[in-house]
């Protein structure tokens, strides 16, 4: 499961909360009871070992009938995605100690054999045989994948060669930001250092102390733009060979036909944002119109990240998450909201998060394997609000997990579409926000959260946008022969974000953008997935409220039934319709626009009873 992107301290992400160390009674480390998992570590590699020995019996056996592996291959899929949870859970405790790690790439490996050979007893099954009728999706995928033959030989060699590439690439980029030289600043006996104290001096009363930090965190990207040019040029043409040589046309083509996309579908989706970059450039002139009218002389980006003066977000107790996360999902009915909030309350062990980094890995995602209960895990709990939402983002992954359990979704199929397992979580993340919104009653803390909700929506739509045009527009300059150095990749960052609505030739450090864009190094062309689950999730926002009965019947059917159906078919069904992903721009759109209405309409009345902020 991806990471899900946290919002950036650029012009109109929200920035996460550092007024005060995280401590007292809303500062609570959990560990989650994996016991429901497996016993012991030990237990695990028992039943890890047995179940290497099962796979392979599975393979040899050619005179079971198709049905019998197909149904041995279910078995075994389920017992191996307990162990790729259980596993994957111990690497992010301690992410020094390799052996869960090392684990865990075996159980990928043991889990894509079993999936093989279900599809093989797929292909040899009948079209017209019953028992086949559910894995009809399945079945389909197997058959062409029989069609077109891969050359066995030249895709190992090509994934031998390639595949450790990329990981030192991606190793490399880590290496190389990790020595980027961010200024340090000093400042009332106190020292900051602008990397990694970015988000708390975003957060700063003083305003030179903002602008500093700002400022100091692209120079500190910049201090690395030409290795990491030479790290990312790299990697685009390592792995645009790659797809090529196995028949996949571009690195990018590849990725759209994995979500069941071409390249003209992208492009007309990316077409239609970009005729409403106009929204986005009002939205952040309102933020600066709001900035000056509450006392800041001529303000910038860096004047756009704060609350209204006098208004402190508070920190959320563990039971106060869980009641505003189960709320805030109410409309999905008693059954749903139940679960979610036995999963986020504490004593029933189910959440892994700390206060603190420690060894852990700086991650977070759902915990969840048939049989098993959903967990999840959040690397550290920071206590502010982005972190909060990271928490409401990964328990709707793990909710997704729970209803694929109730509607008995075959393991083999659980596993589908990413932007449609995003876009399920993402809708959790803005009806959280939407519910602290709705509950607050202070004009500021109203403001401050249905901005949270504004911010969320251009990272949804706009910065998704960026990010795929941008890699689209890299991989096609590298193959061209146009894109060769970081002054290159600065140019071309510089025209996709203006044309996206944002205004590097105001701030012309936002063409390093390309530098911190971690998912083109660690996970190459994935970036355009959360394009398509943002305008899902902004939908489904809307659709709860026009048709909250309708709306639940049929999100709670898709929800349960795993990835049986081509991913538009499901769409269809939450929408009502087939997706039209244009006009799907034009309604969220909308959606957003009302809503910055609303909050200029906060804006107001701020302004109008409550002061000035301090400088």
């Amino acid at each position: 499961m991806q990471a899900r992107r946290m919002c950036t301290i650029t012009a109109t992400m929200t920035v996460m909360l550092a007024m005060a160390p995280f401590t007292g009674v809303q500062a609570q480390s959990l560990r989650a009871d994996d016991r429901a998992y497996f016993a012991s570590a030990a237990a695990e590699q028992a039943a890890r070992d047995e179940l290497g020995k099962r796979v392979e019996a599975l393979q040899q056996a050619s005179a079971l009938a198709p049905a019998q592996r197909f149904q041995q291959a279910e078995a075994l899929q389920a017992q191996c995605l307990r162990h790729h949870s259980y596993l994957h859970l111990q690497a992010a405790r301690n992410a020094r100690d390799l052996r869960p790690a090392q684990a865990l790439d075996q159980v990928m490996g043991l889990c894509s054999r079993i999936a093989r050979t279900g599809r093989a007893a797929l292909r040899e099954t009948p079209a017209d045989a019953a028992w086949a009728a559910p894995y009809a999706f399945l079945r389909a995928r197997a058959l062409k994948e029989a069609a077109a033959p891969a050359n066995t030989a030249l895709d190992e060699a090509v994934e031998a060669l390639a595949d450790p590439a990329l990981d030192s690439f991606a190793r490399l980029r880590g290496q190389i930001l990790r020595s980027a030289e961010y200024p340090q600043i000093e400042r009332d006996g106190r020292h900051w250092d602008t990397g990694h104290d970015k988000q708390a001096l975003a957060q700063q009363q003083d305003r030179a102390l903002r602008e500093a930090g700002w400022k100091g965190y692209w120079q500190g990207l910049h201090s690395r733009r030409e290795p990491m040019a030479s790290v990312l040029l790299g990697l685009v043409q390592v792995n645009d060979a790659a797809a090529r040589l196995q028949g996949d046309g571009s690195a990018p083509a590849r990725g759209y036909q994995r979500m069941g996309l071409d390249a003209s579908a992208v492009d007309a989706t990316l077409q239609a944002i970009e005729r409403h970059a106009g929204d986005r450039r009002d939205y952040q002139d309102m933020l600066l119109h709001h900035a000056a009218r509450s006392g800041i002389d001529a303000p910038q980006l860096w004047d756009t990240t704060l609350p209204d003066a006098g208004y402190m977000p508070p920190v959320l107790t563990l039971a106060q998450l869980r009641d505003n996360a189960a709320d805030a999902m109410q409309h999905l009915g008693p059954a749903y909201v139940s679960e979610l909030r036995a999963l986020l309350d504490p004593v029933n062990q189910r959440m892994d998060l700390a206060t603190g980094q420690g060894n852990r890995s700086q991650d977070a995602f759902a915990v969840n394997a048939p049989g098993a209960p959903a967990m999840l895990y959040v690397g550290v709990r920071r206590g502010d609000l982005e972190s909060d939402v990271e928490i409401a983002h990964e328990a709707g992954h793990a909710m997704h997990g729970e209803w694929m359990q109730r509607g008995h979704a075959s393991p083999l199929q659980r596993n589908g579409s990413q932007w449609l397992t995003e876009a399920f979580a993402i809708y959790n993340e803005l009806r959280f926000r939407d519910q602290l919104y709705q509950q607050a009653q202070d004009p500021r803390a109203k403001a401050y959260y249905l901005k949270s909700l504004l911010d969320d929506m251009v990272l949804q739509l706009f910065t998704s946008s960026e990010e795929a045009q941008l890699e689209q527009s890299i991989y096609r300059g590298v193959a061209a022969g146009t894109l060769g150095t970081a002054d290159d990749l600065d140019a071309l960052t510089g025209h996709v974000l203006a044309r996206f609505g944002q205004q590097p030739e105001r701030y012309p450090q936002l063409r390093n953008s390309w530098i911190g864009k971690r998912l083109m190094y660690d996970d190459p062309n994935y970036l355009v997935n959360y394009l398509y689950a943002g305008l899902l999730a902004v939908q489904l926002y809307v659709q709860d409220q026009r048709d909250p009965e309708g709306f639940r019947e049929r999100y709670l059917a898709v929800l349960g039934e795993g990835f049986d159906r081509a991913p538009t078919e499901q769409v269809a069904q939450l929408l009502g319709h087939a997706p039209d992903w244009p006009a799907l721009v034009d309604a969220d759109l909308q959606v957003f626009n009302q809503t910055a209405a609303r909050l200029q309409a906060l804006h107001a009345q701020v302004e109008a009873g409550h002061g000035v902020r301090t400088q």
